[in-house]
């Protein structure tokens, strides 16, 4: 996917895609591309106030936080030796 700054609605098509992500990103692009203001504030603005885009974006924080609940609950019955083994492989 494409993502076109100066477009709110490449924005808001994109944002859709990661909510809780893309949410914070919004923020840092904010700060970092000043040119792109004005279209990163209306999705921004247009986010806030569409109740099924914030509908969207809690079930996204809710979809995240089971994720680390299940990774965290599939670490905790490994062995230490596993999971070293692990982070040996991932750092490979």
């Amino acid at each position: 996917m494409l993502l076109n700054l100066n477009d709110t609605e490449s924005i808001l098509a994109w944002w859709k895609v990661w909510p809780v992500r893309h949410n914070e990103y919004l923020g840092v692009q904010l700060a970092a591309r000043p040119q792109f203001a004005s279209a990163i504030r209306e999705a921004q603005r247009r986010i806030a106030s569409d109740a099924e885009l914030q509908a969207l974006l809690a079930r996204s924080v809710r979809d995240g936080v089971e994720q680390l609940a299940r990774q965290t609950e599939r670490e905790g019955s490994r062995s230490s030796q596993e999971l070293r083994w692990q982070e040996l492989a991932m750092a490979a």
